[in-house]
């Protein structure tokens, strides 16, 4: 979300990443995916670590980070992806401009080669 985010003090180092992004059919979300998916991805490294993906509301934007990170971790296309932040969090519902980008990101993931070293390279589950 755009604007300072106040944390509270942490007995461990935080690791942060803030998006400016507006909930909006015409936000560029898509400019901050490769981004946001390797910082989790680098986070989830460590078998300790958690990540925590929050917006505003924790219906459209963080969700759609989310979609995007299952996306690329494991395969899914967005509708799956969709399909299961909804099973964990019923109130999700990404507006339809993130939905599209979704559908490219995947599109434009499947163009590329998959990398050594992919968290599931090929691998669909559920």
């Amino acid at each position: 979300m755009r604007g300072s985010v106040s944390l509270p003090a942490a007995a461990m180092p935080l690791a942060c990443l803030q998006l400016p992004l507006q909930d909006s059919p015409f936000a560029e979300l898509a400019e901050h995916l490769p981004r946001a998916t390797a910082f989790i991805t680098d986070a989830l490294q460590d078998t300790r670590a958690r990540v925590l993906v929050h917006c505003v509301q924790g219906v459209s934007r963080s969700a759609s980070v989310v979609c995007a990170y299952l996306i690329k971790a494991y395969g899914w296309t967005p509708a799956q992806a969709v399909q299961f932040v909804k099973s964990k969090r019923p109130c999700t519902d990404p507006n339809p401009g993130f939905v599209s980008q979704l559908g490219e990101y995947y599109e434009s993931l499947r163009a590329s080669p998959p990398s050594s070293g992919s968290a599931a390279a090929g691998q669909r589950r559920r």
